[in-house]
């Protein structure tokens, strides 16, 4: 059967850059290095790998979205910009479990931020 998914990947241009976007920005922590080009970072549920490409990743061709819980969207919002994140919008918007944003990697990789505030 094909009904788990066991590992979510997220190309980047620059594995430096990424690792200091994920692990700065973000608060990821790096698993294992796998050589230069493929880095696991640490997360209980389904492994996070960043693999470097050296295909033009633009958000146009992004096929994956990957969504991180927010306890509290408007502090890590903030907390996010003030990391010098991209926030693609000015204010959190509603979803059928809460709201969510947006923010960008420094290769395009659209984020969500998702809180569940409907579930409380």
């Amino acid at each position: 059967m094909l009904n788990k998914v066991c590992v979510l990947t997220i190309k980047v241009g620059d594995m430096e850059k990424a690792l200091e976007f994920y692990t700065k920005v973000l608060d990821f922590e790096v698993s294992k290095h796998y050589g230069e080009n493929i880095v696991s970072l640490v997360h209980n549920e389904i492994p996070i790998v960043l693999e470097k490409s050296d295909e033009e990743i633009t958000s146009a061709s992004q096929k994956v979205l990957l969504g991180i819980l927010s306890e509290n969207l408007d502090e890590d919002v903030t907390r996010l910009s003030d990391r010098g994140a991209e926030i693609l919008f000015d204010e959190s918007r509603p979803c059928p479990p809460g709201r969510y944003n947006m923010i960008e990697d420094p290769f395009g990789n659209q984020l969500e931020l998702v809180e569940f505030s409907n579930f409380k």
